[in-house]
């Protein structure tokens, strides 16, 4: 509220002037759309350019080049993909600055900050955490906690015909040994709240384990504010499952 919120602070106006202040785009109103788009959760191509009246894939491809958004390929579905913000100070300003710039400039920062406590934790808070579990599993996990070797992490949809949708799955590891696409040897979700995890997070990657061919899989949760009771002693009699708090992430494998 003193630092990044303060329209004294140079990271007020930052995430603003990183499109006008860009040499190649000398017409920044489509850019800023897209990341509009983006922020109001539209993360696909065909729902940016839904959102937009317009094909964007010209802008989107830009806009990935000078690092102010990201294409995450799916790890399951070929030549699918979405799109995100990359640049955190751009994701604030969208999310949180620009949105209540009228209020934060009559000095009711500490007002703002209280109400957007959802939006910081599931788009700010959530997506980082996530990232940095994937980044565990790659960099960092054991091959006993993942079930082989992580040749790719990435998050991807798992297709479900009894909920006629697809799930998300923050965290799904491939090794590709003798099969061409890699086998799936862990899926896994990652929490950002302060909120304990509990045992429906387990459920539900049970049911999404039960979508894959391997019933092998191993089952990986992250949890910023640690396991309840329930979900560790279910945990400790299972060896399929893996439960990672923020003391595991940084000092354990």
């Amino acid at each position: 509220m003193r630092r990044i919120l303060s329209p004294a602070s140079a990271m007020f106006r930052e995430g603003a002037r990183l499109l006008s202040e860009e040499p190649s785009i000398t017409k920044p109103t489509p850019y800023a759309a897209v990341i509009a788009a983006l922020s109001a959760g539209c993360r696909r191509r065909s729902e940016i350019a839904s959102a937009l009246g317009q094909p964007s894939t010209h802008i989107l491809s830009r806009l990935t080049e000078i690092g102010l958004i990201e294409q995450v390929d799916d790890a399951l579905r070929e030549k699918r993909s979405a799109f995100r913000i990359a640049e955190p100070v751009m994701r604030l300003h969208r999310l949180l600055i620009q949105r209540h710039e009228p209020a934060l400039v009559a000095g009711s920062a500490g007002h703002v900050w209280a109400g957007a406590e959802d939006t910081v934790t599931s788009k700010i808070y959530g997506p980082h955490f996530a990232d940095l579990a994937r980044e565990w599993c790659f960099d960092h996990a054991a091959p006993e906690t993942l079930g082989g070797t992580a040749t790719n992490v990435r998050p991807g949809e798992i297709r479900c015909r009894e909920h006629r949708t697809g799930h998300e799955a923050h965290i799904v590891v491939t090794e590709t040994t003798s099969f061409p696409s890699g086998r799936v040897i862990a899926i896994g979700a990652a929490e950002g709240t302060m909120t304990s995890m509990d045992l429906p997070q387990l459920h539900r990657l049970e049911h999404l384990r039960g979508l894959l061919p391997d019933a092998k899989t191993k089952l990986l949760l992250f949890a910023r504010a640690g396991f309840t009771p329930e979900l560790r002693d279910v945990a400790a009699g299972r060896s399929d499952v893996e439960l990672i708090d923020l003391e595991r992430l940084y000092f354990g494998g």
